[in-house]
Formats: structure tokens, C-alpha cells, sequence
């Protein structure tokens, strides 16, 4: 471990060394070109003003002169005028600002002398004037030139530097990328490559021959070790993988159990589904059975609790149901005989809810052992409650007679009867509100269709809240009489859609 570092320090090392190279050489690049640049921009900023004031200088005396000669003979010129002299003074006193950084102070100073002799003598005539801005204009030409040639010389400079800066960081950034290839890329070349031949069991040897660097070694037994418990793992793993397929064959079995819907009796259109928490089995569970005397027997169920047990629990549940329903139609046996099927010292229990359609008769009679949505919605739009009529099933109750009530109320055509678990209105969004029987209840008394669409519609309404349906199984059943749609029936499991 300590040799593994040392490597990958060194390696760091390098990068940095080669990262503060190139930052510092870009810097000294970056300020000997600030440095030519505001050098020659200041010295000639002042040579060209410099030079422009001199020959504003001469243009304005040569103008002085003529008029004064037109108006006066060489013996007696006239002062010069006020706004000529003011005007003069100022290109002299810019002339000379302009001067001193350029070390022309002397010429600078000549000119002003004669100048100013001029101004106060303009008999003595302008050759020491035009002389001393001549000496001025020629030294500013020499300071300009030899500007010039300090720029090509600093540029010259520059690029030289330039290219020992791109030289440097291409000797660095190769002489890194040597040793990462040596020490790193081609070890785990190699180790790839062993590891690769292990696996296939063509390797020569469990063990590699050739370890460039020392560090390696801890790298390639920690996965040597790994891949041999992998392939010792290999066997156990497909004898898992074969009961898995065959634990899904029976999970699968099981969910049809659940969710298996026979064709409704004649005059009754059905739709249900369930939608599971976790994997393909609920402890949810629906149904439908047509009965010889024309009725429709719907139930569900809500086990307490999800997943492998709780299915296995519904499925006894479901089937003990329905065996007695065929036998005696009454719903009180058949949540007696629900009782039976849960042990007196299991824990769990379950809510049950049978309702028999009968549009023949026109009445509708219903059982509802704790069921948490039971609702009958009429023709008209209005929707009643298929209240309880007794508690929970579980092992708590020692004596299943009389503890189960049936109620029964008209059914008219068109009337829909709505089942549904408390996975619907218990379902929590993001922020843990609940949806609640409220918006269930309003859900199923705005929607006019038919079965389908109605478990289809509860079902958005349960997503557009954010249900987070790994929380608990859903299930819900829907029924309506054939005046507001027929029923179709599956021919895979013979259950209505």
C-alpha cells in the first residue's frame, strides 16, 4: 500500500510541477508582453504628440510672420498679437510635458529660450526659433526610430521565449505521459490481460509472472482472490438461478389465483385489477362468480400486509370464499369460513367485502367485513356507501355466528358498485398526503361510464396525486348493469374485462 501511494504521489508530483511550470512561464510571458506593450505605447504617445505640437508650432509662427510682414517694414514689426502669443505658449509648454519623459529637456528648453525671445523681439527675425525646432523635431524623430527598433527587438524577444515556454511544457507533459504509460497504463494492461485468461481458465497459472511495478501486487491478489470466490460462487449461483425460475413458475401461478375473475351472470358488466407492492404477488385479492339462479357474486379481500406471505394467506382466503359461495350463496357462511382458513395464533387478519348483483330482482345485498371502499353509484349520479356490517376477519374473534350482518338495498339499471382496498385511499405522495375517501368518492360520482373506465379513472387519479405504489397493494372492482355497457370475457382465464 505504501509503494502504491509513493507511485501515484510521485505521478501527482509531476502533474503539479508540470502545472506550476506552465502557469509560471505563461505569467512571465504574459508580463513581458504587458510591459513592451505599455512601454512603446508611452514613449511613443509622447514623440507623436511631441512632434505634433512642433508643427502646429512652426504652421502658427509661420502665420504670425506673414501677417506682420504685410502690416509693418522688418525695421518696425508690431508685438505679436495676444491670441497668437497665447497660442504659442501653449504648444511650447505642451511641447516640453511632452519632452521630459523622452529625455529631450534640453531641446525642449532651447526652443521655449528662443521662443520666447521671439515673442518679446520679433525684429530679431525667426531663424533661432525655427533652428532650435529643427534640433527638437530632429530629436524626436531619432527617439521615434530608435522606439522602433527597441519593439522589433522586445517582439523578437518575446516570440523566443514563447517558444522555449511551448518546448518546456511538451518535454514536461511527454515525460509525464512516459511514466504514466510505464507505471500505471501497462501494468494494468497486463493485469487486465491475466485477469481476462483466469476467468476464461486458460491462464497458465493462478498467479502473474510479471509485475512491473512492486505496487501492483497488492492491486492484482486482491483481484485474484476476488474472481477465484467468484468462480468458486459460479455453481452455487446457477443452482440459485434455477430455483429462482422455478419460484417465479409458482409466483406466477399464485398471482393468477389472485387475480382471477369469472364471467359475470347475465345483465353485468365487470372490470377489476390489482396493482402490487411488491413483485407479482399482493395480499390484495378480487373476484367474480356467476351463480346458477342469475345472480353476480363480487368480492374482495385486504390481507394485512404485502408480499409473499400475505398472497399465500389471500389465496386460502380467496379460494375457501369461493368454494362455499358455490355451495351456499349466503355471504355470512362464506366470511365464516374465511375465519376458519386464518390460525388462531396468526397475527394477521383480513377485511373482506362480498356484494350479490342481482338485476333479475332488482336488489343488490352486501357483506362488508371492515372493507374500506364499498360504494354503489346510481344511474343519477349519486353515490351511497355499502356501509360495514361487521368487523375484520382475524383470530381474534372466537366465534365466527352472528358476528357478520347482509343488508341489501335496490339496484336499478345502470347502478355501479365500487370496490376498492386502502392501498387507493391511503395512497401518500411525496409530501405523505394522503388521497383520502373524499376524492375517491368524487372520482366515481363524476364519471359516468362503465366499469373499465372507472378503474382506469381511480387509477389516475391515484398517480396525478404522486402515489408512491410501493407503499401497498391496490385493488380495485368495479360492476354495472348491462343498460350502460355490455361485458366482454377474456379467453385466456375466462375472467371479464
Amino acid at each position: 500500500m505504501t509503494k502504491r501511494r509513493s507511485v501515484f504521489r510521485s505521478a501527482g508530483a509531476a502533474l503539479v510541477a508540470a502545472v506550476i511550470v506552465a502557469v509560471a512561464l505563461t505569467v512571465l510571458d504574459v508580463a513581458l508582453a504587458f510591459r513592451v506593450y505599455t512601454g512603446s505605447a508611452m514613449t511613443g504617445g509622447h514623440a507623436d504628440s511631441a512632434s505634433r505640437n512642433v508643427g502646429a508650432l512652426f504652421s502658427t509662427i509661420h502665420t504670425v510672420d506673414e501677417e506682420t510682414e504685410h502690416a509693418s517694414s522688418a525695421a518696425t514689426r508690431r508685438p505679436v498679437q495676444a491670441p497668437y502669443a497665447i497660442r504659442v505658449r501653449a504648444l511650447a509648454e505642451d511641447i516640453d510635458a511632452d519632452a521630459r519623459p523622452l529625455g529631450l529637456t534640453a531641446e525642449s528648453s532651447a526652443l521655449s529660450a528662443a521662443l520666447t525671445d521671439w515673442l518679446a523681439r520679433p525684429d530679431t527675425g525667426l531663424h533661432p526659433l525655427l533652428a532650435a525646432a529643427d534640433v527638437l523635431a530632429a530629436a524626436l524623430d531619432a527617439h521615434k526610430a530608435k522606439d522602433r527598433e527597441d519593439a522589433v527587438t522586445a517582439q523578437k524577444a518575446l516570440l523566443t521565449l514563447q517558444m522555449v515556454c511551448v518546448t518546456a511544457l511538451l518535454f514536461i507533459l511527454g515525460g509525464l505521459a512516459f511514466a504514466v504509460w510505464r507505471r500505471i497504463v501497462m501494468p494494468l494492461a497486463d493485469l487486465e490481460s491475466h485477469l481476462g485468461r483466469t476467468a476464461s481458465g486458460t491462464a497458465p497459472d493462478t498467479r502473474i509472472a510479471h509485475r512491473p511495478t512492486p505496487w501492483l501486487g497488492g492491486v492484482l491478489g486482491q483481484a485474484e482472490r476476488t474472481l477465484l470466490i467468484l468462480k468458486r460462487s459460479q455453481h452455487q449461483a446457477d443452482k440459485d438461478r434455477e430455483a429462482l425460475r422455478t419460484d417465479a413458475a409458482a409466483s406466477d401461478g399464485l398471482r393468477r389465483i389472485l387475480n382471477a375473475q369469472h364471467s359475470p351472470g347475465p345483465g353485468v358488466a365487470v372490470h377489476g385489477s390489482i396493482h402490487t407492492a411488491e413483485g407479482v404477488i399482493a395480499g390484495d385479492f378480487l373476484g367474480t362468480l356467476a351463480l346458477p339462479d342469475g345472480t353476480t357474486v363480487l368480492l374482495q379481500g385486504d390481507v394485512a400486509g404485502h408480499g409473499t406471505d400475505a398472497g399465500l394467506l389471500a389465496v386460502q382466503i380467496k379460494s375457501a370464499v369461493l368454494a362455499v359461495l358455490r355451495l351456499d350463496p349466503d355471504p355470512r357462511t362464506a366470511a365464516a369460513a374465511a375465519w376458519t382458513v386464518i390460525e388462531p395464533e396468526d397475527e394477521r387478519f383480513t377485511t373482506l367485502v362480498i356484494a350479490v348483483l342481482d338485476p333479475g330482482t332488482g336488489r343488490l345485498a352486501w357483506l362488508n367485513a371492515g372493507h374500506e371502499i364499498a360504494l354503489l353509484r346510481r344511474a343519477d349520479g349519486t353515490v351511497e356507501e355499502l356501509g360495514p356490517t361487521g368487523p375484520v376477519i382475524g383470530p381474534f374473534i372466537t366465534d365466527p355466528d352472528g358476528m357478520w350482518d347482509v343488508q341489501s338495498c335496490p339496484l336499478d339499471p345502470g347502478d355501479l358498485v365500487v370496490l376498492a382496498t386502502d392501498g387507493l385511499t391511503e395512497a401518500r405522495n411525496g409530501t405523505g398526503a394522503m388521497l383520502g375517501r373524499e376524492a375517491v368518492t368524487d372520482a366515481v360520482a363524476r364519471d359516468g361510464t362503465g366499469p373499465r373506465d372507472v378503474v382506469d379513472l381511480l387509477y389516475r387519479v391515484a398517480e396525478d396525486h404522486g402515489t408512491d405504489w410501493d407503499r401497498d397493494d391496490t385493488t380495485v372492482l368495479a360492476a354495472m348493469t348491462e343498460e350502460c355497457g355490455g361485458h366482454d370475457t377474456n379467453p385466456q382465464d375466462g375472467s371479464a374485462s
